[in-house]
């Protein structure tokens, strides 16, 4: 799959989200303190918004003075080291697409699923992917063999049991240890543009419920969930009934959430999966209550009737339109991509993915 050569930017809280209903406080009471802290805010930021660093400033400075225990700061600042750490080592990469791979530290080398693991990484990398796994062993070692160490990432949790860094990753610079889930997860989550599951345990679990839970509700932006088996196994087609028993029939979700998870029994059939996802679509940002879904190429005049007949019931107003570019876009060098823009009804995600899907089937 040809690669664009700029993405955009991937944000775990979506750009439906702008933070706008959040009251981080921008003084500390101080009026000495604030005045410098204003002033390095403005002098030591670089290019960067003086006052997003001016409210980190002000924030860690008022934790200081807020009677918190030194524990619960160091686990502020840990958090904060985590993330930061980890941005520094995807940067040099990003512009280019990633899929997340999810699965049981506890699978052995001989099983089938270990080998379905690594060709499936092998052929995400073979056409420019680059692959992130949780860096132990068992599936997490097969995708990263499967890619090789140069072209994947492990996130690796300290344990003190079962998980170290698998051979295949150990020692590399695309290799990071993690000591909190949270920051882990939001990495595995927020660097991705698809994620593939394959067998697992509670660890699995949770990683793919959060996964769901995440695009459902607008809060990660909307990529491919592949639920990857061999042609034998049976596992996630039973997990897969047990969701469509217990959480669709009894009305706990929505028939479209199914449309999320797409669960198939080969590599090949999972890596097309991926690249039907951004064979038109790009990405997509808000502006207000618009949504703009960037796309690689244009959609024809009959493909916008269907679009604004088949999903009337997510498009606010009639005010589907396809434009040339954006001068406002947040990332001004993709301004020059086509695009379409509507007022969404944010009610429902899935049935934006569902769109993407009929974007990517148009003429």
């Amino acid at each position: 799959m040809s690669q664009t050569p700029i993405l955009a930017a991937r944000d775990i809280n979506s750009r439906a989200e702008l933070h706008s209903n959040l009251e981080i406080p921008v003084k500390t009471g101080n009026a000495i303190l604030d005045a410098n802290l204003y002033d390095l805010s403005r002098r030591f930021c670089g290019d960067k918004d003086p006052d997003t660093v001016l409210q980190l400033l002000a924030t860690v400075m008022n934790a200081a003075q807020s009677g918190l225990e030194s524990h619960d700061l160091e686990i502020m600042n840990s958090t904060l080291d985590e993330l930061f750490a980890a941005e520094k080592m995807f940067m040099p990469y990003a512009n280019t697409r990633k899929v997340t791979c999810f699965g049981s530290a506890r699978i052995r080398p001989d099983d089938p699923i270990y080998k379905l693991a690594s060709d499936f990484a092998k052929l995400c990398a073979d056409n420019g992917f680059m692959v992130i796994t949780g860096g132990g062993p068992g599936i997490m070692q097969a995708c990263n063999e499967g890619a090789t160490g140069e072209r994947s990432f492990g996130l690796n949790i300290t344990l003190p049991f079962e998980q170290a860094p698998n051979p295949a990753i150990a020692g590399s610079d695309h290799l990071m240890n993690f000591h909190y889930f949270f920051t882990r997860k939001l990495n595995l989550i927020k660097q991705s543009d698809a994620l593939v599951a394959l067998p697992g345990g509670f660890g699995t679990m949770d990683e793919i419920y959060e996964s769901i839970t995440l695009i459902q509700t607008g809060k990660a932006t909307i990529f491919p969930i592949i639920l990857l088996d061999t042609p034998e196994e049976t596992f996630w087609k039973r997990w897969y009934n047990f969701v469509f028993k217990e959480l669709l029939e009894a009305g706990l979700i929505s028939k479209e959430d199914m449309f999320l998870l797409y669960p198939c029994k080969s590599a090949e059939a999972a890596y097309q999966h991926i690249a039907r996802f951004y064979s038109r679509f790009h990405s997509y940002y808000f502006q207000g209550d618009q949504v703009v879904i960037r796309m690689n190429r244009p959609l024809t005049g009959d493909s916008m009737e269907w679009l604004q007949h088949d999903f009337q019931d997510i498009i606010a107003a009639p005010d589907l339109q396809q434009m040339e570019n954006d001068g406002n876009d947040p990332q001004p060098v993709l301004a020059p991509l086509p695009r379409i823009s509507f007022s969404f009804a944010r009610r429902n995600f899935a049935r934006l993915r569902q769109m993407i899907d009929a974007i990517n089937d148009g003429d």
